[in-house]
């Protein structure tokens, strides 16, 4: 009889675009630390960095990775579609192509290495048809998995996996943390691409930040209501907002403690779709260093300061 797997430490990484560059940094630390993750479950970019983590990219080789990502190495307009759709209003038509991102994932994962992963590689997408969220494990993901999970609504295409159409896990589960808890894990560190709920930020001044803010939240949003849902269970409700009290804290839940890394201040829309070096270079130096800050509670040590 097979002897079941038990699972101590969890890693979950958000959706957020070409802010996943920050998850980079976050890893980087673990790696020092020698913070080793039994299960590592992300949706959109998370996805795409859970599973070259599975696939064995080393930490040199994921910096070098997101350093080298441009935006042609991504998605292109899709011009010609976008003519014929003008031309002829029928059918459905994203405004970019991800060819580029395919070749992209082909050229630096090895799937054959994925299935031999230690860790427990978890990735989301959405059927469309169904409206339901689906989990795919290491045993199972494809490039067509990834590029499923990542694929944006409305930008990018939708992709098939087993003849049915899938989008982007984020939209019903940006920080898809349920894997963890499901499967026992009592230390679980979650990444967040947005510093909503990590700090208190002024009102908005404008129309365009207002809308920026209310972006923000929604990428929050099924991990905050997750996180409400568990404090209710535990009867930690009070005032002050969960997130405020897990932001650069330990949260106590019974016998399972979870931390969250989150970006202190707002990175805007332009962030999501910015895949250059310039901007890489900065979230892995900002995740890098608020993972030291925010995570020191957690790991016991003593918070460094910038």
């Amino acid at each position: 009889m097979a002897r079941k797997r038990k699972f101590h430490r969890g890693l979950i990484l958000s959706g957020g675009g070409a802010r996943g560059a920050y998850q980079v940094g976050v890893w980087k630390y673990l790696q020092e630390l020698g913070w080793k993750p039994d299960l590592i479950c992300g949706t959109s970019v998370g996805a795409v960095n859970s599973a070259a983590i599975g696939c064995g990219l080393n930490l040199e080789e994921m910096i070098s990775l997101w350093k080298t990502i441009e935006r042609g190495r991504i998605y292109r307009l899709s011009l010609w579609r976008q003519l014929v759709h003008t031309l002829t209003r029928r059918g459905y038509a994203p405004l970019m192509d991800t060819e580029p991102l395919k070749n992209l994932l082909l050229e630096k994962l090895d799937v054959s290495r994925l299935r031999r992963s230690e860790a427990e590689i978890i990735i989301t997408a959405v059927n469309i048809l169904k409206s339901q969220l689906k989990f795919f494990s290491h045993r199972v993901i494809d490039i067509e998995h990834v590029m499923a999970s990542s694929a944006i609504p409305i930008l990018f295409p939708w992709q098939y996996i087993d003849g049915e159409p899938y989008w982007d896990g984020g939209i019903m589960a940006n920080t898809p943390i349920q894997p963890a808890l499901e499967r026992g894990c009592k230390e679980i560190l979650v990444v967040l691409l947005s510093p909503v709920g990590g700090s208190r930020l002024s009102l908005p001044s404008s129309r365009r930040q207002g809308l920026e803010r209310v972006f923000e939240m929604s990428l929050i949003g099924s991990y905050e209501s997750y996180m409400a849902h568990l404090s209710y269970e535990y009867k930690l409700r009070s005032s002050q907002s969960l997130m405020q009290r897990i932001i650069r804290r330990t949260l106590t839940l019974g016998d399972i403690k979870i931390a969250t890394v989150a970006p202190v201040q707002m990175l805007g829309f332009q962030s999501i779709l910015n895949f250059s070096a310039r901007q890489a270079d900065l979230l892995i130096h900002e995740g890098y260093q608020d993972a030291r800050n925010q995570l020191a509670e957690f790991f016991g040590l003593e918070e460094t300061p910038y």
